[in-house]
């Protein structure tokens, strides 16, 4: 392609495009985006231009090839005008791990408790399993004590924001830490951009300011 292009899936319920799409947000206008629907099975509709037939795609005009694999997509955002890593090297190597260490051990996830921010489509039970990465994010928000996960908002916060919306969609009883950090995530732009691409979105995931 010889445009900036990104390929994401549907708003509602593609986790590894919510990452891409906030990674991309300080920069997304310079973007066309390519929304993809999926079917009943979680496979893409149409597979055109996604090389690996999943999502998300990053072309760049300058680049002959695509950027897939949602990591690597965002450490590409990282170094042209995206959200970044931490700015500590330390900090930067622990972040790192700790996205993919969450990557590497909640496969499970997405068959368990779906993406889903449109009303009525609640899973009214609790997964004892979220406890772990529960219990990591608020030691991180306790440790750092920021509105966000390493300081300013980051490529962390991105890679967490879909394990919120998992927390509201079984009811999981967050500590106030952890509720405050999600409300403080609903009013940042990139959140509030991503969930006005959704039609009958679930109020949970609103963020106030659109009451406002």
């Amino acid at each position: 392609m010889n445009k900036n292009v990104l390929i994401l899936g549907s708003p509602f319920s593609s986790t590894w495009s919510m990452r891409a799409f906030f990674c991309a947000f300080p920069i997304i206008d310079e973007f066309d985006i390519i929304w993809k629907d999926f079917d009943s099975n979680s496979k893409l509709r149409d597979t055109s231009f996604c090389p690996t037939k999943q999502v998300p795609v990053l072309y760049l005009s300058h680049l002959d090839n695509p950027i897939v694999e949602t990591f690597a997509i965002a450490d590409v955002f990282s170094k042209v005008g995206g959200l970044e890593w931490p700015n500590n090297e330390v900090e930067e190597w622990y972040a790192k791990s700790i996205c993919l260490e969450f990557q590497n051990q909640t496969s499970n996830l997405r068959s368990l408790i779906p993406m889903e921010l449109r009303e009525g489509k609640e899973i009214v039970q609790n997964h004892n399993h979220l406890s772990e990465w529960h219990q990591k994010l608020e030691n991180l928000l306790i440790n750092k004590d920021n509105k966000f996960l390493f300081g300013k908002m980051s490529i962390v916060d991105a890679w967490f924001a879909p394990l919120l919306c998992r927390f509201a969609r079984v009811n999981y009883p967050t500590s106030t830490i952890v509720d405050d950090y999600f409300k403080r995530m609903k009013v940042t732009l990139a959140w509030e951009r991503w969930v006005a691409e959704i039609g009958g979105l679930d109020v949970r995931y609103a963020s106030e300011n659109s009451f406002s």
